[in-house]
């Protein structure tokens, strides 16, 4: 996003502002929360937020991932180094409105961050929520637990775990007070290895459903994902591939702030969730799925009001195909350790500690430690 584009924004927004401290709405219909405003002239409502975060990162072995911790970028050829780097580009925005309706309250929310090239401006989600039963645009995959992801400083995640965004609609129907089943459609992935030059296509979407059970101070949900892709060869016979995976996963609330969290992912092509190769050529040239398996707990913990600590460990595990690169990843693990001072209020500095290991198809091993000092403060 240019200069001048960001300032011609921040004029509107300002002058949005400004009208709106002039002229007070109508709020007989629905009260205007603390840091909400009506926009002029309609019934809509809407507030902008975010956050800016800087990072401080160190790093005592090499990685080819400077700005998060990718362990599938961990070398394994017993390469020596050390590198810091200090960056924004988790820095976020988002824009959310809302308006009642004859269906409910109707939600538009978009959100982005500075991890685009150069640091431009990228798209993390976009969509319209319609009530309590209908998503339609980019957001978490239903396939994943978003209220599990691990409070780490590092943006990146672990690596055998779900974590992804996908363009969908999705249609939730409650079960009763605390059960509720989800359906989604959700754009495909074409991300597979092919045994010869060819063409890989997607022709229909990825069918995702999940149940999710939430208490008082618990919650659990399973969920599971359907999908495939076709390879048409420039000589030879097409071939079709189907993925499938499941995931259980919950959280527990221990005491009065603590949590703990968990994870198991398993299928035929689970990494099509996880931005990786999830289907290569067998020793006979067909495509299969590559199944995996990965494992993840995680436990935040506050030592006092103002003190907070989160702590994550993640094992994956693939059963490769013969077709691989012997460079892709077999293993993986991921373990992080942070502490925060939240100093005022929407806002803390904290320091983590990141360890990962990799092993390629050839046993070959690397691993990699990184030190993260991070400085955060909430806009809304």
């Amino acid at each position: 996003m240019s200069a001048t584009r960001t300032l011609m924004l921040a004029a509107c927004l300002g002058l949005a502002a400004a009208v709106q401290a002039q002229a007070p709405a109508d709020t007989t219909k629905h009260p205007l929360k603390p840091g909400w405003w009506r926009i002029p002239g309609t019934q809509s409502r809407m507030t902008i937020g975010g956050y800016v975060k800087a990072d401080l990162i160190h790093d005592l072995k090499p990685i080819g991932s400077p700005n998060f911790f990718d362990v599938s970028k961990i070398p394994t050829d017993g390469s020596t180094g050390q590198s810091t780097r200090l960056q924004a580009m988790e820095t976020r925005l988002f824009l959310d409105v809302r308006r009642d309706s004859r269906f409910g309250e109707m939600k538009a929310y978009v959100e982005g961050d500075f991890y685009g090239s150069g640091n431009t401006f990228r798209l993390r989600h976009a969509y319209v929520a319609i009530g309590e039963r209908w998503l339609i645009g980019q957001s978490w995959s239903t396939f994943m637990d978003e209220g599990i992801i691990p409070a780490t400083l590092d943006f990146e995640k672990p690596a055998a775990y779900a974590f992804v965004r996908h363009a969908q609609v999705r249609y939730t129907q409650p079960l009763g007070e605390k059960l509720a089943m989800s359906l989604a459609l959700e754009d495909p992935s074409a991300n597979i290895l092919t045994p010869g030059p060819g063409k890989v296509s997607t022709p229909v979407p990825d069918l995702v459903g999940r149940v999710k059970w939430k208490g008082t101070r618990c919650h659990v949900q399973l969920s599971g994902f359907l999908g495939g892709a076709l390879f048409v060869p420039d000589s030879g016979s097409d071939q079709r591939v189907i993925a499938s995976g499941v995931n259980l996963s919950g959280a527990l609330k221990v005491g009065k702030r603590d949590q703990l969290t968990g994870q198991v992912i398993y299928g035929p092509g689970i990494a099509r969730y996880r931005f990786g190769h999830y289907a290569a050529p067998d020793v006979n040239g067909d495509i299969k799925p590559i199944t995996g398996i990965g494992a993840t707990v995680g436990y935040q913990h506050y030592w006092a009001p103002a003190w907070s600590s989160f702590a994550v460990y993640n094992y994956g595990i693939d059963q490769p195909e013969d077709g691989e690169p012997s460079t892709d990843a077999d293993m993986v693990s991921y373990g992080a350790v942070n502490l925060l001072w939240h100093f005022v209020d929407h806002a803390f500095v904290g320091v983590e500690y990141l360890y990962g290991l990799r092993e390629d198809l050839l046993g070959n091993q690397g691993t990699a430690d990184r030190i993260m000092l991070s400085v955060r403060m909430d806009i809304n």
